[in-house]
């Protein structure tokens, strides 16, 4: 079990308007598989969804809890103050906004602006400072940018603050990994392979932060299965809702449970014991572990 939780945040969602690439110039291949169209656009909620799950799976193996602000589903566009209160009512110990950038409006291409930035917002504690260049300098050594902005302030970047870093109690930072208008960057937007290892770096940088060690990926530690043990009395759920209509009974605490899915919610997760019920995944109530 770990002590530390973060919040991630998965940026702008799938109908929040302009949020997406310019039109693509040619068919898009990921690993000679045709995933977009020419003509066709990528939407900016394609990276940050995708970004954000790669990230808690990475936080997982390293024994760090996480919570997701944003609707998973990408069906809603939750707004920023719901976010923060989420982020803030959880007593989230850090936040990782999950972006992609663009230069204008992304109707045409441009080849001006590119690279990694990241933003921490006007008068932040100075633990927001060092997170956010923690995050910078793994990301830089990483993977291969054009160009890197490094940590800037967010009102020296838009003439404004940003809700979800000014709202927010914790330290936070919001990374734009990329130009959505910047065609070789934009095209790196439905790679799971590029989307993994930027979530890799920012891991690398959260632990590094805490003071934990760094768990690299391994094949046989993510085949093993995954356990529960209950830390206090919880409800059990018929379905992966916390609605009253949903609970079914109690599970008492010191019990341990084979999990077969975790289920993905806008606010927190659940796991479906082997039983078939439904508890939450939340690290305040249970601890797993793998064997």
């Amino acid at each position: 079990m770990s002590k530390y939780l973060v919040a991630i945040d998965a940026g702008h969602g799938m109908c929040t308007p302009g949020k997406r690439s310019v039109k693509l110039s040619s068919d898009l291949y990921v690993n000679g598989v045709l995933v977009r169209k020419k003509g066709e656009i990528i939407k900016e909620n394609e990276w940050n969804r995708a970004i954000s799950e790669y990230l808690a799976k990475a936080l997982t193996r390293c024994r760090i809890g996480y919570m997701y602000t944003a609707d998973m589903t990408g069906k809603t566009d939750v707004p920023l103050a719901t976010r923060s209160y989420r982020a803030n009512k959880a007593g989230a110990d850090i936040l990782i906004s999950n972006h992609y950038n663009a230069a204008g409006t992304a109707t045409v291409w441009q080849t001006k602006v590119k690279g990694l930035l990241v933003l921490r917002t006007k008068n932040c504690s100075s633990k927001s400072i060092t997170l956010g260049k923690l995050a910078v300098k793994h990301l830089a050594a990483d993977i291969d940018y054009e160009y890197n902005y490094g940590l800037m302030r967010d009102v020296d970047m838009s003439g404004f603050t940003l809700a979800i870093l000014r709202q927010t109690n914790m330290p936070a930072i919001l990374i734009e990994y990329g130009f959505m208008d910047y065609e070789k960057e934009a095209k790196l937007m439905l790679n799971p392979s590029h989307q993994e290892k930027c979530a890799e770096a920012v891991c690398k940088a959260i632990c590094e932060y805490f003071g934990i060690k760094y768990i690299l990926p391994n094949i046989k530690e993510e085949n093993k299965t995954l356990y529960v043990k209950i830390k206090e009395d919880i409800n059990m759920h018929s379905r992966p809702d916390f609605t009253k209509e949903s609970t079914i009974g109690i599970v008492t605490a010191g019990g341990v449970y084979t999990v077969i899915e975790e289920v993905k919610r806008s606010d927190t997760n659940m796991y479906r014991l082997k039983s078939g019920v439904y508890i939450t995944a939340s690290p305040k109530y249970v601890e797993t572990f793998k064997k």
